[in-house]
């Protein structure tokens, strides 16, 4: 397929004008004005005087209320704009990031459906209010993925192509513009790893995501450099862990490295992302009711993608290695079988009494290869590794686990503030010996499915040695998110890339 590229042209626009310069300069437009639960009259200083006045009546009958979750559309087709969307925040005291996202994500229907694709956000009462959570939100929230439908020109969607945020004279223009081209970035690359993970597995395999992982490299100039290895490379290298998995599947494995330098950087940073295309659980074979998901393993994957493709646009001053161990995890007559013995990159040995606990072996030699070759200050990995953290933590959170505290704490604070809630869970010693192996250094899985998150983890610190580290699962978090309305609950969530790209730009911040 040749619409795997996440291009930079197809960002959107940003203006950030004075309320003296607002000029509605096309018949697709839409007045956004924000309003908190019960505080009316609204404010707004462009809104005309006969809108104000009716929306304040609806106000008064409680047809317009300001509740979070809430928006009011009142067409205005004689007016510069077309019409004037209500964007209900809730209550002043509880204004968040994502608050407005969430908003933002509701909106996207109305717009939609009165055919919007110039949007004028009046925050020039809103001081307070988080603008590029609005460009966020209104992104992610129109995301449509249609690559397999045939096109009808009638029918294709009506997108919002243009933002244009109204503030207050004495706010600095720049910086809202600035932030909200950042926001608009993250939600672009979001949506491409929502793009690679939705791809059907035939299309999306690890020599697809080889070839993206090229493309970035590409576009990135001489500051990243894309390295592939393939199955001879890694064998001659020892990483028989990953291969195991592999040997089942058609499709030659890859390890993808896309090695991102900065001159002024005083830190380096890994990230590793499981990339199993498709993981039909190989002869631990999966009961075949929502197998057609397991395309969905690679979304840890998908989100380091993305996040290089990020960070090469941005260009923190922070060095990034993104990782890839990309498999796929099938069953055949050359398949990895329970019982296996094999000898990990690190020299580890590991008994797969599993053959569908997969991710974490493929993690283990990229995880070890990385940490002696490219020596990380701190190396984190993402993946949709267990079923054990649905159980625990649901939809609403990834866990998050490791060794590194100062890198654990400022991820679970940056998640709270773009959406991508993490729970920290413990790493006890008691965890790591569950997963000693009865005839090999370690055992792929642990004892009666005990605290399976944990010891997933537990398994995966055997093979960073002392490099700080942080490991999150996101199994539950990686698609069909049910309660997230601009993350449609059929398409991959995208979770990881704002997460990360924010983080690391912090990162490079505190280094200057």
């Amino acid at each position: 397929m040749d619409n795997m590229k996440m291009k930079i042209d197809m960002i959107t626009r940003i203006n950030v004008v004075k309320t003296e310069e607002v000029a509605f300069e096309d018949v697709e437009t839409c007045l956004v004005v924000p309003a908190y639960q019960k505080e009316f009259p609204l404010s707004s200083a462009v809104l005309t005087e006969e809108d104000e006045l009716v929306l304040q009546a609806l106000a008064d009958k409680e047809v317009i209320t300001g509740k979070a979750k809430t928006s009011y559309y009142l067409p205005a087709p004689s007016r510069g704009y077309k019409g004037v969307l209500v964007l209900g925040l809730g209550k002043r005291d509880e204004l968040g990031a994502e608050t407005v996202r969430r908003a933002a994500g509701d909106a996207v229907s109305k717009f939609g459906a009165h055919r919007v694709r110039h949007v004028y956000l009046d925050v020039s009462g809103f001081a307070e209010m988080p603008v590029e959570a609005f460009v966020e939100g209104v992104n992610l929230g129109q995301y449509v993925f249609d690559a397999y439908k045939k096109a009808e020109v009638d029918e294709q969607p009506t997108l919002v192509s243009e933002i244009t945020v109204i503030i207050a004279d004495d706010v600095d223009a720049e910086s809202v513009g600035a932030s909200c081209q950042v926001a608009a970035l993250l939600s672009l690359a979001a949506n491409g790893a929502r793009h690679f993970a939705n791809t059907a597995a035939n299309d999306m395999t690890p020599s697809t995501l080889a070839t993206a992982a090229e493309e970035i490299a590409h576009t990135a100039d001489s500051q990243c450099v894309c390295t592939v290895l393939d199955h001879e490379k890694m064998a001659a290298l020892g990483m028989n862990a990953l291969l195991g998995v592999a040997r089942g599947g058609e499709e030659p494995p890859k390890l993808i490295i896309l090695d991102y330098r900065h001159p002024d950087a005083k830190r380096t940073v890994a990230l590793t992302g499981k990339g199993v295309t498709f993981d039909s659980g190989g002869i631990s074979l999966k009961p075949s009711a929502k197998m057609h998901e397991m395309k969905f393993d690679m979304c840890g994957a998908a989100a380091v993608l993305a996040t290089m493709m990020a960070v090469t646009h941005i260009k923190p001053a922070i060095n990034v290695i993104g990782v890839v161990p990309a498999v796929t995890n099938m069953p055949d007559g050359r398949a990895q079988t329970p019982g296996d013995i094999v000898r990990a990159y690190n020299g580890k040995t590991i008994e797969v009494k599993n053959t569908d606990a997969e991710g974490r072996l493929i993690l283990a030699d990229a995880m070890a290869y990385t940490v002696e070759k490219y020596k990380p200050d701190c190396i984190v990995d993402i993946a949709t590794l267990t079923g054990a953290v649905v159980i625990a933590l649901g939809q609403c959170a990834a866990a998050i686990l490791g060794t590194d505290d100062d890198a654990i704490e400022q991820l679970i604070k940056t998640g709270e503030r773009t959406g991508e809630r993490l729970w920290r869970l413990p790493l006890w010693e008691d965890y790591e010996k569950m997963m000693e192996g009865t005839h090999a250094d370690l055992c792929n899985i642990g004892p009666d499915r005990e605290a399976g998150t944990i010891t997933a983890a537990a398994f995966l610190k055997q093979f960073v040695g002392d490099t700080p580290w942080v490991h999150l699962d996101i199994a539950g978090t990686a698609y069909g998110l049910k309660n997230v309305s601009y993350l449609k609950s059929k398409y991959a969530s995208g979770f990881g890339v704002r997460l990360f790209t924010r983080w690391l730009m912090e990162l490079a911040q505190e280094g200057k």
